[in-house]
């Protein structure tokens, strides 16, 4: 029997632990030095960093602490109202570019991760012209990732048909595309989410299982999956009740992970629980580290 932590990397997830931050660079760095100075994670993800001289220091504090690091480009790609998954050509190309430079900016960061999502669900009708449309950013971009030896690609399957509707989507179509892709290049995988997985109602299990071969990074969320009840969807909700996920499908979740993924040892695994406005980030960090860390603790037969 192995400890789950024995496989599987803590990330801090600072994009949400610390989102009142994320518009003050200069502290939001203070706080993650504070945090990783502790030494109990192993990677972090950040969104796109826009001073240089904070990426200069964040390149210097990974490289001081040997951690991962993965930036998150999606608000970065949706402000300029680009899309990976349009049907437009125009867009398209437009998209790659713009991800082309966050990717250049992510190596300036040290980031060794570069994560996105699909981008909205078109409907049924422009969905086989829209899986074309993905298909060619990831091939353009993985090309893009390539010229960082090191570096990889997450994207992440959001839910469709359900709250945030994107195109990718059901775990059998996400990995039928990185199957697409991984057959030409070796650097794009998928970062699996709970909460979304659930949302599409599917079973998570089964899910991992599928997606097994492209998984390069988990996350814990939590959402309420009653479309009748208040706070349906993916709020980025703290751990627990009203939600699915507590401290026991976690466990079994990474459990289910570590069985079925050929090399789990080194995947990053983060709560993602979203800091509100007003309320203490190193607060929310504590408790989603103590999460996180209770979930780790669980046993698991070596894969």
């Amino acid at each position: 029997m192995m400890k789950l932590k024995e496989i599987f990397c803590p990330s801090l997830l600072v994009s949400e632990s610390f989102y009142p931050l994320l518009t003050k660079e200069e502290e939001l760095y203070d706080t993650v030095r504070k945090i990783l100075l502790e030494n109990y994670y192993s990677r972090i993800e950040t969104g796109s960093l826009k001073n240089t001289e904070i990426r200069k220091k964040f390149i210097d504090l990974v490289k001081e602490l040997n951690i991962g690091f993965t930036q998150w480009i999606t608000n970065d790609i949706n402000e300029k109202k680009l899309n990976p998954s349009t049907t437009d050509d125009k867009i398209r190309k437009k998209t790659i570019l713009e991800i082309n430079n966050l990717i250049d900016i992510a190596a300036e960061s040290g980031a060794d991760r570069v994560a996105m999502i699909s981008g909205p669900d078109p409907g049924e009708q422009y969905r086989k012209e829209a899986m074309k449309g993905i298909e060619e950013v990831l091939f353009a971009i993985s090309e893009k990732i390539a010229e960082y030896p090191g570096m990889i690609l997450l994207l992440e399957p959001l839910d469709r048909d359900a709250h945030k509707n994107n195109l990718i989507g059901p775990s059998t179509e996400a990995a039928d595309l990185m199957k697409k892709v991984n057959g030409h290049y070796k650097n794009c995988y998928l970062s699996w989410d709970s909460a979304h997985v659930a949302l599409n109602k599917e079973d998570l299990r089964e899910s991992l299982k599928i997606c097994a071969p492209y998984i390069g990074h988990l996350h814990l969320a939590n959402a309420i999956l009653d479309p009748k009840k208040e706070g349906y969807g993916d709020w980025h909700m703290a751990m627990g009740e009203p939600g699915f996920l507590d401290v026991a499908k976690g466990q079994e979740i990474l459990k289910d992970a570590a069985q079925v993924i050929a090399k789990p040892q080194g995947i990053g695994v983060a709560v993602e629980s979203r800091c509100q406005i007003g309320q203490d980030p190193l607060k929310n960090e504590k408790v989603c580290r103590g999460f996180l860390a209770e979930i780790l603790e669980g046993e698991c037969d070596e894969g």
